[in-house]
């Protein structure tokens, strides 16, 4: 290992490790064991008092169906007797756990060499603009699905023709859960599952490789049969939400996604969100022209790679398309909110990989510094952005508690916090909630008061 590598190695090591320290110092000093939003739809089943355990699971939230990530964070919960910062923890770690495979796929695609520039996956997936995903629990909805997909990215990077069995388990396993892990997964399980038929199609029909079996072609086939499967349930008996009406225009559909785009570098952008929207999608549309011009070029292998991951940033930009659809007409008065951070990182991560794999060295070396550099630049005004979520989470938790600590009736604790535990519930149903919670002796409930 040369000198320069060596300094880069342990420069972009240490950067990992402050971006994941920091995130888990923050669960451990602010997060509280207590629901919050959406958490408190859990609690009837963690405390064993939802009658109806498979109809919760496939019910919707918004235009979710998220029966596995339900699954996750039931688990989880009841694993910790009822901490529901587990789940916080859960999703910190798992990002973690990606942007760490992200530095090392990086580092084998130039054969073993790691750059200061691959610094950029910890700070895009960890930094505190990302902070509704890393604390709060019920994000495990984002979080997972997200996870699952990016994955995917970096088999296909990987192992193109998914001929090694270890690559098509894995595979098959992400596309078989993505239907189940809500809209986040269902926009991309479609791609993924005609990829793995494609790659599938290839290694059976492909009697020369020697490390490819029937075994992958015939897992793989599954793989998709399962995921499609999933998909056409997924929208039996499906309600789009009335409270966030549909695109009126083709103009403000493309303008939200544009802003959707920009957000992956986090909500600093939002100060400057013309500009911002205007770098970002052009960066990508350039991205773009070089995978697809790869695909003409390389051939083979590389050609399969170059295939694959044009697709994927196809996908991406068309996740963006769909959320522009879906939010334009709340984003004047709600804005983009700061979970859409995590759902608009997959485009940009996938562009530092092709610049790496098809742009010309020098200039590769220099986007890929360049997209470093704008994280560095935006994390101070990202951190900013979280850390006034943080603050209003602190407060509101805060009062809770010295509420629940003051020995207060629940009603009254219910009437009093309604608008930041749960907005959506009326106080009656909050107060039997947190009785639940009493009875079952979880968090902070323990000690409140008997109504």
């Amino acid at each position: 290992m040369t000198k320069s590598n060596r300094i880069a190695s342990v420069t972009v090591w240490t950067i990992f490790s402050l971006m994941l320290g920091f995130a888990l110092f923050q669960i451990s000093e602010y997060g509280r064991n207590i629901p919050l939003a959406e958490d408190w739809s859990i609690v009837r089943p963690l405390t064993g008092n939802e009658p109806e355990t498979l109809n919760w699971l496939w019910a919707q939230n918004n235009e979710h169906r998220i029966p596995v990530p339900k699954i996750l964070l039931l688990g989880l919960l009841k694993i910790t007797h009822g901490d529901f910062r587990s789940g916080m923890y859960f999703n910190t770690l798992s990002l973690g756990i990606l942007a760490f495979s992200m530095i090392l796929l990086a580092r084998k695609l130039r054969g073993g060499t790691t750059r200061i520039a691959d610094a950029f996956f910890p700070i895009a997936l960890l930094n505190m603009g990302n902070w509704e995903n890393l604390v709060w629990s019920w994000q495990v909805g984002f979080v997972f699905p997200t996870v699952l997909t990016c994955a995917m990215l970096l088999l296909i990077i990987n192992n193109p023709h998914f001929s090694k069995p270890v690559s098509a388990i894995f595979g098959g396993i992400c596309v078989m859960l993505l239907p189940l892990c809500g809209a986040n997964g269902i926009l991309y399980s479609p791609f993924l599952a005609l990829w793995l038929f494609y790659c599938a199609i290839l290694n059976l029909g492909d009697k020369s490789k020697e490390k490819s079996s029937p075994f992958t072609g015939y897992y793989l086939i599954m793989s998709f049969l399962i995921s499609l499967a999933f998909t056409l349930a997924y929208f039996k008996g499906f309600e789009f939400p009335r409270w966030y009406p549909h695109s009126r225009s083709i103009t403000a559909t493309l303008i939200t996604a544009a802003k959707f785009q920009a957000l992956g570098f986090g909500p600093g952008v939002k100060k400057y969100w013309n500009f911002s929207a205007i770098i970002v999608n052009s960066f990508l549309l350039v991205t773009a022209l070089i995978s697809i011009r790869a695909i003409f070029q390389k051939s083979g292998l590389e050609r399969n790679r170059a295939l694959g991951i044009t697709l994927f940033l196809g996908n991406a930009i068309s996740f963006a398309i769909a959320v522009g659809w879906g939010r334009a007409a709340v984003v004047p008065t709600a804005g983009l909110q700061l979970r859409y951070v995590l759902l608009a990182a997959p485009a940009i991560i996938t562009a530092f990989y092709i610049w790496e794999l098809y742009g010309l060295p020098k200039l590769a070396s220099v986007v890929q510094n360049g997209l470093l550099l704008v994280a560095l630049l935006l994390l101070p005004f990202n951190t900013k952005a979280g850390f006034e979520w943080r603050d209003w989470y602190r407060e509101g938790m805060n009062k809770v508690e010295t509420e629940i600590l003051s020995e207060d009736a629940p009603s009254l604790i219910a009437k009093q916090n309604k608008t930041f535990l749960v907005h959506w519930w009326d106080e009656k149903r909050l107060t039997e909630t947190m009785l639940m919670l009493k009875e079952a002796r979880i968090g902070p409930f323990s000690k409140m008061k008997g109504e």
